[in-house]
């Protein structure tokens, strides 16, 4: 038989997901190749009569180039051993006095030094752009022994209004060698290190900038569930992030706002799989977000997807490569912000992403902890609706020795509530993922599901860890739970080893309340074992309705 994956496009995918209101047209308009957020600083073609931008809200665009003042124009000198700060907020605060405009940073290293009255460097302001003439050659560079701080670059105060801040074409070296991490208490009392610091703020843009020998809570942090919004972080690289001998908790970008882009940025660790302090590349919180073709190497996480906040609707996860990860994105849904009732996550499309699992290399610092592709937060106590994998790549490398007990949920997908068992997920779809060589099964669920769909996922080689666990642990795809309304329908598994590690296809340990069916899945061996397709584990009653 056949075995063929489904192969909608993504507009056609969040156009069945999302169909129907603004926000819907929006997001299928951007992911089939068109700009969503419009550039504050490009004027822009107007919109066709009748056409899909009418219900869109776009930035208001100035027909006048801003003012521009050099740097150097006030005293600095770029030359990698004078203190610039003096100089560089001189020239910030009179183009903020002037109305706002660009503060050009000439080619050069712009050393600046913390403010200890204020525990940062430099203040910024509303409507002012920063503009290098590239990220390699303009360099904001921190002095040597500058202490703990909060920030490179912030407001003069937490809630400054930063609307409109802009900057592009200029690196932030945080100088870690010469500023390192001694404990994880450097980071309190609010020292956290920030390179980019904005609690409120509308239509922020970082672009093309380099951000490097970074040591901190948090690269940027764009933060502020109702006062931020409208941001795009796009085409920046960062890299040497974390390193020393102290791990500490880590988000490169943290974001929690409404209608946020962060596309097409470098992430990469200091010493790759196992660095210390490179704890997750991107966080996000909160409506309205897309993370697109990002590219992440060396993080325990990849991605955190989060349901902490008062509504995190309209999450889109797309075409991002999370290389040498310990775990690849992790889903969080908590209860908080003034909701107690409503769902934390909902509308959540996670797809078309490439993980891939560095094993080995994690176990020193955090071996633990199960290497899963894609997981829940297993203390997650909030329902999540509308959630979607689908079409994912997720390849476990780099195993080899004896495995740990915690290896048991080394799942490629695993969507699993310890704390609050009960607590169901409703409209799930895991379809079209391929998942190699997993630790346990390819794909965990252990959760209520209220109409769910868990079809033509291709599985290969589950189960590699042979001890510590009962055996049942490495089947392809594991369902335990209270079931309502579910297909798990041609799915495609496969051991090709001569001695099979996976050790059953489907296994259900859970009951089915109504409307649950298994149809033409396949499990295929290599080895001589024969094994069934599906095999009932539960004394519960039940009334699934299997078929070849």
């Amino acid at each position: 038989m056949k075995f063929n994956f489904p192969n909608y496009s993504i507009p056609t995918l969040l156009l069945l997901l999302f169909c129907g209101g603004t926000l819907s047209c929006f997001l299928w308009h951007f992911l089939s190749g068109a700009t969503s957020l419009e550039s504050a600083h490009i004027k822009k073609k107007p919109p066709e009569k009748n056409s899909i931008h009418q219900n869109i809200k776009t930035v208001p665009v100035s027909t006048t180039l801003p003012k521009r003042f050099s740097v150097k124009d006030l005293g600095a000198l770029g030359n990698g051993i004078a203190d610039d700060t003096q100089a560089i907020q001189a020239t910030i605060d009179r183009v903020y006095k002037r109305g706002g405009g660009i503060v050009f940073f000439p080619k050069g290293t712009y050393i600046v030094k913390i403010n200890p009255s204020k525990a940062q460097a430099l203040i910024i302001r509303t409507k002012i752009i920063f503009q290098g003439e590239n990220n390699r050659n303009t360099i904001i560079k921190l002095a040597d022994k500058q202490g703990n701080y909060n920030s490179i670059l912030a407001g003069a105060i937490y809630h400054s209004d930063l609307s409109d801040f802009a900057m592009y074409d200029l690196a932030i070296d945080g100088n870690s060698s010469q500023n390192p991490v001694f404990l994880s208490s450097d980071f309190s009392g609010g020292k956290f290190r920030f390179a980019v610091r904005i609690f409120w703020g509308r239509r922020i843009h970082i672009e093309r900038c380099r951000f490097t020998n970074q040591n901190n809570v948090n690269t940027i942090t764009v933060n502020g569930e109702e006062s931020v919004s409208d941001v795009l972080i796009k085409d920046n690289i960062f890299e040497s992030i974390g390193g020393g001998k102290i791990d500490y908790d880590h988000s490169t970008i943290y974001s929690h706002g409404k209608r946020v882009q962060i596309l097409n940025n470098t992430f990469d660790s200091r010493d790759g799989a196992g660095t210390y302090g490179a704890r997750t590349a991107i966080e996000i919180h909160g409506d309205e977000h897309i993370v697109k073709q990002n590219v992440i190497e060396g993080f325990i996480y990849g991605i955190n997807i989060t349901g902490i906040a008062q509504s995190s609707n309209h999450q889109i996860i797309t075409d991002n490569l999370i290389k040498n990860a310990h775990t690849g994105m992790v889903i969080w849904s908590y209860f908080g912000y003034g909701n107690t009732t409503n769902p934390a996550l909902s509308n959540c499309m996670i797809t078309n992403n490439k993980i891939i699992l560095n094993i080995n290399d994690w176990r020193q610092l955090w071996g633990d902890y199960p290497n899963i592709g894609i997981s829940l937060q297993p203390n997650s106590d909030a329902p999540i609706s509308n959630l979607n994998i689908i079409r994912n790549q997720i390849t476990f490398t780099n195993f080899y020795g004896t495995g740990r007990r915690s290896d048991s949920l080394g799942n490629g997908i695993t969507l699993w509530r310890n704390a609050a068992p009960n607590i169901e997920i409703a409209k799930l779809r895991i379809i079209g993922n391929k998942i190699e060589n997993s630790l346990a099964a390819g794909i965990y669920i252990s959760t209520p599901i209220k109409s769910g769909d868990i079809s033509e996922n291709l599985i290969i080689n589950s189960g590699q860890v042979q001890d510590y666990f009962h055996e049942d642990y490495r089947a392809a795809i594991i369902l335990n739970g209270m079931f309502e309304n579910i297909k798990i329908n041609k799915n495609l598994m496969r051991d090709d080893r001569i001695h099979n590690t996976m050790t059953g296809g489907i296994y259900w340990f859970g009951d089915c309340v109504a409307n649950c069916q298994a149809k033409g899945n396949i499990l295929q061996m290599k080895s001589s074992v024969k094994l069934e397709v599906f095999q009932t584990k539960s004394s519960r009653a039940n009334s699934f309705d299997v078929s070849p």
